[in-house]
C-alpha cells in the first residue's frame, strides 16, 4: 500500500498550491450559508461582485451583493428548516489573474432536495482569494437522491 499513495502524493505535490485555498473559500462558503453566518457568507465575495441566478424560465437575473444577501438572509428566515447546502463535486482551473471552480451542489431543506451548479469566478483581493461573479443554477436531482 505504500507504493500505492507515491503517486497521490507526488500529484498533491505538483498541484497548484493556489488550489487549497480556492478550495478552503469554497468550503468557507457553504459552510457559512449553511450556518446562516451571512456576514462570514458576504466575505467570500468581492464589494462589486456580480451575482447571477438562471431561473427555470431560462432568464438571467443579475444582482449586486448587498441585495443578494438579503435575499438569502429572508430565504433562511423563511424556511421552517435548517437549510444546508453542500458542494458535492468542485473542479478548479487557474488563468493568468482568475480561478474558476465549477461546483455542483446538493441543498437540503427538509424533505426537499435541490441540485445545481455555482460556476464562480474568483480573484485575489488582499492576498485572498474572492467570488468576483457566480452564475448558479438548479438542475433535476438524480434518480437515486434521498434526503437522509
Amino acid at each position: 500500500t505504500v507504493g500505492a499513495a507515491t503517486p497521490t502524493t507526488a500529484r498533491q505535490a505538483a498541484a497548484d498550491p493556489r488550489e487549497k485555498e480556492v478550495r478552503e473559500l469554497i468550503d468557507r462558503y457553504f459552510k457559512s450559508w449553511s450556518n446562516q453566518d451571512l456576514v462570514r457568507y458576504g466575505q467570500c465575495f468581492m464589494p462589486q461582485a456580480a451575482i447571477q441566478l438562471i431561473d427555470p424560465n431560462r432568464g438571467l437575473i443579475t444582482m449586486p451583493l448587498a441585495p443578494f444577501l438579503q435575499s438569502q438572509q429572508q430565504a433562511h428566515q423563511a424556511s421552517p428548516n435548517q437549510m444546508t447546502e453542500t458542494p458535492e463535486t468542485v473542479k478548479i482551473r487557474f488563468d493568468a489573474e482568475l480561478a474558476h471552480a465549477l461546483v455542483y451542489w446538493k441543498l437540503v431543506d427538509g424533505e426537499r432536495l435541490e441540485y445545481g451548479y455555482d460556476h464562480f469566478t474568483l480573484m485575489k483581493s488582499d492576498g485572498n482569494w474572492r467570488i468576483a461573479n457566480i452564475v448558479f443554477y438548479a438542475v433535476k436531482p438524480p434518480k437515486d437522491a434521498n434526503p437522509k
